[in-house]
């Protein structure tokens, strides 16, 4: 037992040793579970790496989003930029962004290499022509058209300024063809504001085709309001156009030029460290040989000039404007006589603007002060030279149904008389230029708020607002209080209504606004005007848009040009207080004016545009009693269609069609005085104009060419009624036209990158 039991424990430890230390050749027991191999290596990736960009520019596409065929996704940076880890191969790459075509394109990657790619995308034909809103994120309350974008550069029969599609919109009238001199809803030209910036400038264009006085790729918004508009704006009586330029880009340098056949333009944009940009850009004209063809002893330069520097809130601006028309001294002269003349005409603006933003919780506030140079020089070597220093506040606080806000601004300003003592035959004495010829500082200030509640929310919004302005000249101080209201209801999803009522003083303005041509003959009083609208919108199928709005003017002591070129019949009398120049252009007048304005729209599609029909009528109570006014014209059509055809050219087609303005016949030659004023009407006028762009993209810059042709009709533009000489005598019986045909062409090409 012993020996058997002795043989068990050595046969267990034997096998113990053996377990734990098997000799060569040996297998472990079959009950010992296999070591766990290492994981295989992970396969060869490729990396691809890069940029998205708009095609033809260098300005990245941030957000734009990549989709391979391998399944992986990747969004671009702020920058354009990406970067991801693919399989080796052929992979498909589909690159796609909001507004622009999507490029699909492969790429052939190798496994532990990467490859570095730019794409650059094609924008899409832009749909969106004209937009007409009530109310939004904007500074201003009441009917507004907003423009931006291509419909301000490529509209037909605007020469490619976005300051001309005024006058395509409804309720706005060109009483004098080719000249961008415009009425807007039967009110006096010299009751219009316009607005740079939020800086008040005396004019928007240049002479004749010479465009707007601001680079065209700079202007980024233009809004216009052709009436009842909140009290922010203020001291005007008629419509409003209120533009503002965008800062230059970020994202690197940019640059356009532009060569037309009567004048050359150019827009730098330049990045700078710590986030400063700054934009330069300048226009200059030379049309006087198309002017020269029509008349050789007429020649016409002009220019203007931008610069704008961002920083954070902070700009600074400076921008201005120069005209210049010189006449032969023969024009002046009798029987080919020379004269002794100062033969020309200067029209010249500067402004200089510091403005900043700032926003602090629910508020935002914009503060700026302008300095502004004027002046104006005409035939003879007289003229008026204006220097000011304007101010302005606005604070606004947003609430969830409540909007609140102040503000306040003014000038004051210097107005000089120059060079009187020319020896030139055609100087005019201090007395012949009246009021204009006085020396004199001018105090104009004000302050408004405006209040914006929904009192349904989405579906009834109401506008109170009102301004107290104070006007100094010498020993006049006139103060005018103006109450305004609007509102807007949305009736139906795709059905709104909206209105507005106001009253809106001006102090005494001339006829046209001119540079250094204001604050003068507060002794006159201020124009009054209540101006009223009420209009409905509707959101139609297939991306069309159809309003209709009805609106009525009231006007009191406002100041009237007169644009007769035939005697003066049943004219108000000059005022008495009023002398010279300004006596001769100006008349004080009551009147009133109404009319109904309707708009169909198209933005989408490859066919896109507008139909604009304006039905009014505009009366002045003369001396003799209520006749329509010299800027009456009953009917105007416009019609603007643009069209994406093949070979990626835009083909843009504009008709206008309005009804001649009232004139005055005699109708009794040996007693003038008994006819009627404005007892005719000129021929009523056809317009066609055409536009055709084509643009070629190419990697990092682009070319565009362009052909614009206005009044291809060659119809002809009647500016009055003339009375010829006979044998010394004037035949009243014997009415001319006053007029000529004229067809105007524009071509040119653009380079941008």
């Amino acid at each position: 037992m012993r020996l058997v039991a002795f043989a068990l424990v050595a046969f267990t430890l034997v096998g113990s040793a053996y377990a734990e230390e098997p000799v060569d050749g040996g297998s472990p027991p079959a009950l010992t579970a296999p070591p766990t191999p290492p994981p295989p290596p992970p396969a060869p990736r490729a990396r691809l790496v890069g940029r998205v960009w708009e095609r033809g520019t260098i300005t990245p596409i941030p957000g734009a989003m990549l989709t391979l065929s391998t399944g992986e996704e990747v969004v671009t940076d702020e920058t354009g930029a990406f970067a991801i880890d693919v399989a080796p191969g052929e992979v498909k790459v589909a690159v796609s962004a909001n507004g622009f075509d999507v490029l699909k394109v492969t790429e052939k990657l190798e496994a532990g290499r990467g490859v570095n790619v730019d794409y650059r995308l094609t924008p899409k034909a832009n749909r969106r022509r004209y937009e007409s809103t009530v109310r939004g994120e904007a500074r201003h309350e009441g009917e507004r058209f907003t423009l931006r974008d291509e419909e301000l550069h490529q509209a037909p029969g605007s020469l490619g300024d976005p300051f001309r599609v005024i006058g395509l919109l409804p309720g706005v009238s060109t009483p004098l063809t080719l000249l961008p001199y415009y009425v807007i809803r039967g009110a006096s030209p010299g009751t219009s504001g316009f607005f740079i910036d939020g800086m008040r400038v005396p004019q928007l264009f240049h002479f004749l085709a010479g465009g707007g006085v601001v680079h065209g790729r700079l202007v980024d918004r233009l809004d216009f309001y052709p009436g009842a508009y909140d009290a922010s704006f203020g001291r005007y009586a008629g419509g409003i156009v209120d533009s503002e330029t965008r800062p230059a880009r970020k994202d690197g340098q940019h640059g356009d030029f532009e060569l037309r056949l009567y004048d050359v333009s150019a827009l730098i944009e330049l990045k700078l460290p710590k986030g400063v940009t700054v934009a330069v850009a300048g226009h200059y004209g030379y049309p006087s040989f198309i002017i020269q063809a029509i008349d050789p002893r007429v020649s016409l330069q002009y220019g203007d000039y931008q610069l704008r520097i961002d920083w954070r809130g902070l700009t600074v601006e400076a921008l201005g404007s120069y005209d210049s028309v010189n006449l032969d001294p023969s024009i002046f002269g009798a029987g080919g006589q020379v004269r002794n003349i100062v033969d020309n005409l200067r029209l010249t603006f500067h402004r200089l603007q510091i403005r900043d933003r700032e926003r602090y919780g629910r508020w935002d506030f914009e503060a700026a002060l302008v300095g502004g140079f004027d002046e104006m020089s005409t035939f003879g070597g007289a003229g008026v030279r204006k220097l000011s220093l304007g101010w302005r506040f606005m604070a606004r606080a947003k609430w969830k149904a409540f909007r609140l806000q102040l503000g306040t601004d003014g000038e004051l300003s210097r107005f000089t008389p120059q060079s009187f003592a020319s020896d030139s035959d055609l100087a005019m004495s201090p007395d012949q230029w009246g009021d204009l010829a006085n020396g004199r500082d001018g105090v104009v200030a004000g302050a408004y708020v405006v209040g914006n509640v929904d009192l349904i929310p989405n579906r009834l919004n109401v506008t109170a607002s009102a301004r107290i302005d104070v006007y100094h000249a010498g020993p006049v101080t006139l103060l005018g209080v103006d109450p305004r209201l609007q509102f807007r209801a949305k009736l139906l999803p795709q059905l709104e209504l909206h209105g507005g009522i106001g009253y809106h003083q001006q102090p005494p303005s001339f006829p046209v606004a001119l540079p250094g041509i204001d604050t003068y003959a507060l002794q006159l009083g201020l124009q009054h005007a209540i101006q009223s609208a009420v209009g409905v919108e509707a959101k139609l199928p297939l991306g069309f848009t159809l309003s209709l709005t009805g609106y009525y003017q009231q006007f009191d002591n406002v100041n009237d040009v007169l644009l007769d070129f035939g005697p003066v019949v049943c004219s108000s009398p000059p005022p008495e207080n009023l002398s010279g120049v300004p006596a001769i252009v100006t008349r004080q007048v009551k009147g009133s004016s109404a009319g109904m304005e309707l708009l169909l729209r198209r933005t989408g599609g490859p066919v896109s545009g507008w139909i604009a029909y304006t039905l009014s009528r505009s009366d002045r109570v003369y001396s003799c009693g209520l006749r329509p006014s010299d800027f009456d014209q009953r009917h105007i059509l416009n019609v603007v269609v643009q069209a994406r055809l093949p070979w990626k050219l835009l083909l843009g087609v504009r008709l206008y069609v309005a009804t001649g303005r009232p004139v005055t016949i005699i109708e009794n030659v040996f007693d003038p005085t008994t006819t009627p004023r404005n007892n005719a009407r000129l021929p009523d006028f056809v317009q066609l104009d055409l536009r055709l762009d084509r643009e070629w993209l190419f990697k990092k810059w682009a070319i565009a060419a362009f052909l614009e042709v206005l009044n291809l009709t060659y119809s002809q533009s009647v500016f009055g009624v003339r009375y010829p000489e006979v044998d010394g005598i004037r035949r009243y019986d014997m009415p001319q036209l006053n007029g000529f045909n004229w067809i105007l062409p524009s071509i040119g090409v653009r380079a941008r990158f």
